[in-house]
């Protein structure tokens, strides 16, 4: 994300109400994506492409004067690095099976789930990220490849309680594990795994100290769904298990009363 903190999406939807229920549901969903410009057909849709620059573009299939399937295509031509993401009903299922081989990246499902659209965005987001890096040729120029390793510590950052596939991410990215991990390892010093597992920790210790939440809710919380898999990480960076860590914060916090 080039000189700014957020990717332009432009949303295209001729129903106006529902154009404004998923403007909602993006901007309460990641910080990472806002929707900048508004069209309700594809016409309007490529003056708004024309006058900024826009990184991802939601829109409906069926819309009037230029549909979704049309303007996608005129999308892939005149800008390439633009990401197109169909919105579809189960009635225009086929269209958006149509869309995807004219090279749109991903379709949606109406009603939007937000749960899915927030995949689909982050999905997106990584694969810009690729985009920009591809764009300097075979060497990453060191600018480049510090904001691909940014955004990924933001995606861990705000993520780490849910579950991040590393090996996953890279694929996305159209790396290999060993080189996101060697790039990311240059500019923080650390691995995205263990930088992972290191914000878990710590804020599993936060919630071990100030709250009341059972072991086994603590390590939901932080991103670890198996209670002995979360005790037993617990124990390899603390040298304790939670339990033991709790017990000592609290006869402390006793004995300073």
């Amino acid at each position: 994300m080039k000189e700014k903190d957020f990717y332009k999406v432009l949303l295209v939807e001729d129903e106006h109400f529902l154009r404004q229920s998923i403007v909602r549901t993006i901007d309460s969903l990641d910080d990472a994506f806002k929707v900048t410009a508004q069209a309700s057909n594809g016409n309007e849709a490529l003056e708004q492409l024309e006058k900024d620059d826009i990184q991802i573009v939601i829109t409906d299939i069926q819309m009037p004067v230029m549909n979704g399937l049309q303007l996608a295509e005129h999308i892939n031509r005149q800008y390439p690095d633009t990401i197109t993401i169909i919105l579809t009903g189960y009635a225009d299922f086929k269209y958006a099976q149509e869309a995807l081989r004219q090279h749109a990246f991903e379709y949606l499902l109406k009603p939007v789930d937000p749960e899915v659209l927030h995949k689909v965005l982050n999905k997106a987001g990584l694969k810009l990220g690729q985009v920009t890096m591809n764009n300097e040729g075979n060497e990453f120029g060191n600018y480049d490849a510090r904001e691909q390793v940014d955004y990924l510590v933001n995606y861990i950052q705000e993520h780490y309680m849910e579950t991040i596939d590393i090996g996953e991410l890279a694929d996305q990215m159209g790396f290999t594990s060993a080189y996101l991990s060697k790039i990311f390892k240059r500019f923080t010093g650390t691995t995205p795994i263990k930088m992972l597992t290191s914000i878990r920790i710590h804020n599993a210790k936060k919630l071990l100290k100030n709250t009341n939440y059972s072991i086994q809710e603590i390590g939901k919380k932080v991103g670890y769904p198996d209670q002995f898999h979360f005790s037993k990480t617990f124990r390899k960076i603390v040298g304790m298990n939670p339990s033991a860590f709790r017990d000592i914060d609290t006869l402390s916090d006793t004995s300073n009363h």
